[in-house]
C-alpha cells in the first residue's frame, strides 16, 4: 500500500507501480574461481540488468563456475531467468557450469516450465562450499531504452532454449521489438 492524496493507505495503481517498490537484494562474491549470487525478495528486471553486469565481469575474469542461492528468493521473473538462460549458453561454450541451489519448489516449477533444466551447463543440486562474504550487488538506473533492450534480449534468450516459449513471449517479444523502434524513431 501506498500513502495516498488525503491522507489514506492506497494501493499502487498499475503492476509497475507495485514492482517499483518492492525491494530486493543481490549478493555477490567471488572465492576459487567460483562466482557467487544470492538472491534475497524477486528476481526480476529491475535486478537482472546488475546481476548480468556482475556476470560479464567475472566471465571477463574467466570464472566458469557461478553458483546461484535461491534459498530466500520468492520469485523469478521471466526477464531475469532470460538472463540465467544467457549465462547458462555462455558457460556452455566454456564448458563451466551454472549451479542453482536451494530453490524451493515454486521456484523450481517456473525454471521446468521454461525449459532452464534442459541447459546443459546448468546443474540443480546442492554444493558445499560457500563464500565466506557477500557483498550487495549496487542498483543500476533504469532507463527506458535499456530496460527494454535487456528484456527483450532475455526473452529471445528463452525462445532459443524452449520452443514452447515460443507461444508463450512471441506477444512480448514483438511488443519490445516494436517499443525499440519507435523510440529510435524519436531520437
Amino acid at each position: 500500500m501506498v500513502y495516498g492524496r488525503g491522507g489514506r493507505w492506497t494501493e499502487p495503481r498499475s503492476v509497475t507501480a507495485k514492482l517499483q517498490m518492492e525491494v530486493s537484494t543481490i549478493r555477490v562474491a567471488k572465492e576459487n574461481n567460483i562466482a557467487y549470487i544470492q538472491i534475497q525478495g524477486k528476481g526480476s528486471f529491475r535486478n537482472a540488468p546488475p546481476v548480468k553486469t556482475f556476470c560479464q565481469e567475472m566471465l571477463r575474469e574467466a570464472i566458469t563456475h557461478f553458483v546461484v542461492d535461491l534459498k530466500e528468493c520468492a520469485y523469478m521473473d521471466s526477464t531475469f531467468l532470460g538472463t540465467l538462460a544467457g549465462l547458462a549458453m555462455q558457460l556452455k561454450q566454456k564448458a563451466g557450469t551454472l549451479y542453482l541451489i536451494n530453490a524451493g519448489s515454486h521456484n523450481l516449477e517456473i525454471m521446468k516450465n521454461l525449459g532452464l533444466h534442459r541447459l546443459p551447463a546448468i546443474a540443480m543440486r546442492p554444493l558445499s562450499s560457500k563464500p565466506r562474504q557477500l557483498k550487495e550487488l549496487p542498483d543500476q538506473p533504469l532507463e527506458q531504452r535499456s530496460t527494454a533492450e535487456h528484456m527483450l534480449e532475455a526473452h529471445e534468450t528463452l525462445l532459443q532454449i524452449d520452443p514452447a516459449n515460443v507461444a508463450k513471449f512471441k506477444d512480448v517479444v514483438a511488443y519490445l521489438k516494436e517499443d525499440l523502434s519507435q523510440s529510435a524513431e524519436t531520437k
